[in-house]
């Protein structure tokens, strides 16, 4: 099947590099992303080292996590269709870099608490959303309409890079400094990712019509009806409801089954997440040859149904220290290669079926869902490792996020092509 771009991806990628806009906007973007990592993997290692957080505790963090995507995403799509979006992100950068830094901050006058970690991930959850949301309206008036299949698959390598580089990192500053001082270094890494937008010289319009856009389904429930009722999206929301549900037990255990059930340092995890972000790396380069032999639709089962299968062998890790690390190593480095086409051609899908003007309260709503059924999958999942076994939880939530799959199997999905990916649907 074809796809919407209107250029061959290494053309559009080779176009998209020689652009100094495009270029400083992936600058930061890796900057961001590298800190990021350092925080997402790193305030859950802070808690348990620095405070002793038990499963529950690490479950309710990962549902704090996800919590403002539950209450706050349609919001901040709405401020996201009515406002510039390259603004938004600057400021969720610079007040994140603030908010981080009280880490390290507490840590040193010995006053780091639980609480204060819970706080700070919701608040950084949140600048997260605002930045996400944004970040996905912003991409098709960066690269255009007509690279939208280059212009993602180049954000999936700059994510990439800043997966295989920032755990790592992680691992090794945590051994080297501590955990909270580790923090520091995302707050550093979001100011870098500020100036890499800042220095975008492209003037991005200003909504075409705000009038418009207040008029036409003006509650904040408005891209929810746009998302459920669309023959694409809602199924692409099934989808990322399910999943998410059942990946808040990798939110919330994954590092507290590495670091104390396997026995792995805080080096060793930082590794294998760092393989993930070498098999996003090659999922980059290779997304477009898969999408060729595959259609949008085929690629879209096919990578997703192969990504949830590796979360097998996270369970499955057992035995010398050694082996475990092996079958983890293999679950990251696949999983995110298969996973990660599975969320450049997702992205690819969302941002063309929606027109500009709708792209932040759709995006919204999505994040929405996902927020709630993670928050759910969190909790759920904290509660019963208590009562299980870590171990045994992870074998229940991975069985099911493999019925994630069923609802890319929609006949609309499924035979996806560049008849349908069209913005027609919302003139109705």
């Amino acid at each position: 099947m074809s796809t919407p771009s209107s250029e061959s991806d290494a053309l559009g990628r080779a176009r998209l590099r020689r652009d100094p806009d495009v270029l400083k906007f992936l600058a930061g973007r890796v900057a961001g992303e590298v800190g990021s990592r350092i925080t997402r993997e790193g305030l859950p290692i802070v808690a348990i080292l620095a405070t002793g957080a038990s499963a529950q505790q690490l479950g309710v963090l990962g549902a704090l996590s996800m919590l403002p995507a539950l209450l706050m995403a349609q919001v901040v799509g709405h401020l996201a269709d009515r406002r510039r979006r390259r603004p938004l992100m600057v400021a969720s950068e610079v007040i994140r870099a603030a908010v981080l830094a009280t880490i390290p901050l507490a840590a040193l006058l010995h006053r780091l608490s639980f609480i204060q970690i819970a706080v700070v991930t919701v608040l950084v959850a949140l600048l997260q959303l605002a930045y996400r949301v944004a970040d996905r309206a912003y991409l098709p008036f960066l690269v255009g309409r007509d690279r939208l299949e280059p212009g993602n698959q180049l954000i999936g390598g700059a994510d990439a890079l800043g997966e295989a580089s920032g755990p790592a990192l992680m691992g090794l500053l945590i051994q080297v400094v501590g955990a909270p001082a580790a923090i520091s270094f995302d707050a550093a890494a979001r100011m870098l990712s500020a100036l890499g937008l800042a220095a975008v010289r492209r003037t991005e319009p200003a909504p075409a019509d705000v009038a418009a856009i207040s008029a036409e389904r003006t509650g904040l429930s408005a891209g929810l009806s746009i998302v459920r009722r669309h023959p694409q999206l809602r199924w692409l929301a099934f989808n990322r409801v399910t999943e998410s549900f059942f990946s808040g037990c990798f939110t919330a255990l994954y590092e507290l089954y590495a670091l104390t059930t396997l026995h792995l340092s805080p080096l060793d995890l930082g590794l294998l997440i760092t393989s993930g972000g070498v098999g996003s790396l090659v999922a980059s380069a290779w997304v477009g040859r898969w999408r060729r032999r595959l259609g949008l639709g085929g690629l879209l089962v096919t990578t997703f149904a192969l990504g949830a299968a590796t979360h097998f062998l996270v369970p499955l890790a057992e035995g010398p220290v050694l082996l475990a690390f092996g079958l983890l190593l293999v679950a990251q480095f696949v999983g995110d290669l298969f996973l990660t086409m599975f969320e450049i051609e997702s992205a690819v899908l969302e941002q063309t079926v929606t027109p500009d003007r709708w792209l932040g309260r759709v995006d919204g709503a999505l994040q929405m869902l996902n927020g709630g059924a993670g928050v759910v999958g969190a909790v759920a999942s904290g509660s019963l490792a208590v009562v299980l076994g870590i171990r045994e939880t992870f074998w229940i939530f991975t069985a099911g996020g493999m019925l994630a799959t069923t609802w890319l199997l929609a006949p609309s999905i499924r035979h996806v092509g560049e008849a349908v990916l069209e913005v027609r649907w919302f003139q109705m």
